[in-house]
C-alpha cells in the first residue's frame, strides 16, 4: 500500500481515484512545456524533471499527480491547449474540483494559457535555466549529459540540481497550502 502523502493518478483505480477526489484531493497535471536547446542535454531532458519534481511534491503532499505532458513534443500553441483541456477534463471528469498544473520550462519560453481555476505553478522561469537543467539531469540521470559539449564555465553539478529542485518543490509546496490550508 502507498505510504506517501500523495500519489500518481495512473497508479489508482478509477474507483479509488473517484474516492480521492471526493476527499477534495489536488490534482496536479505536470507539464514539460520546453524543449532544452543547450547541446550537451538529451530531447527528454525537460520530461524527465518534471517527472522528478511531481515525485518529489506527492513525497511531500497530498496531490494526485496525473502523467506528464510533454508539450515539447506539440509544435502549435493551440494544440497544446486542446490537449490540456483535454488533460484537465479526464482528471474533472473523476471528481477532481481543485487544480493546479506543474509548468517546467528549463528553457524559458511562454507560460501556458489555462482556464481561471486552475492553480499555475511555474519553474525555471529564470535566467540560469540551461544552468539549472543542467544540473538536474545531472542529479537524475548523469550519464545523459555529453559531458564533452558542456558550455566552459558551467558550475552544474548533480548537487546543485538536488538541492535546485528541492528548493523548487518547496516553494510548489508553499503555493499549494497557500491556495488550499487543508492539504496539511
Amino acid at each position: 500500500m502507498n505510504t506517501l502523502p500523495g500519489v500518481w493518478l495512473d497508479d489508482l483505480t478509477r474507483q479509488e481515484a473517484l474516492s480521492r477526489f471526493g476527499g477534495d484531493a489536488v490534482a496536479v497535471v505536470p507539464v514539460a512545456s520546453g524543449r532544452v536547446a543547450q547541446p550537451h542535454l538529451p530531447l527528454k531532458t525537460a520530461t524527465l524533471v518534471a517527472r522528478a519534481l511531481g515525485q518529489k511534491l506527492l513525497e511531500r503532499v497530498p496531490v494526485v499527480m496525473a502523467a506528464v505532458v510533454d508539450a515539447g513534443s506539440i509544435r502549435q500553441r493551440d494544440m497544446l491547449g486542446q490537449i490540456l483541456g483535454a488533460r484537465l477534463d479526464e482528471v474533472r471528469s473523476l471528481g477532481a474540483r481543485r487544480l493546479a498544473i506543474l509548468d517546467v520550462a528549463p528553457s524559458g519560453g511562454a507560460p501556458l494559457d489555462v482556464a481561471g481555476d486552475v492553480l499555475m505553478l511555474r519553474i525555471c522561469d529564470r535566467s540560469d535555466a540551461a544552468e539549472f537543467a543542467t544540473s538536474c539531469m545531472m542529479a537524475l540521470d548523469p550519464r545523459s549529459v555529453r559531458m564533452a559539449l558542456l558550455p566552459a564555465g558551467s558550475y552544474s553539478d548533480a548537487f546543485s540540481g538536488e538541492r535546485r529542485m528541492s528548493s523548487e518543490v518547496d516553494a510548489i509546496a508553499t503555493a499549494l497550502v497557500t491556495k488550499w490550508p487543508d492539504l496539511i
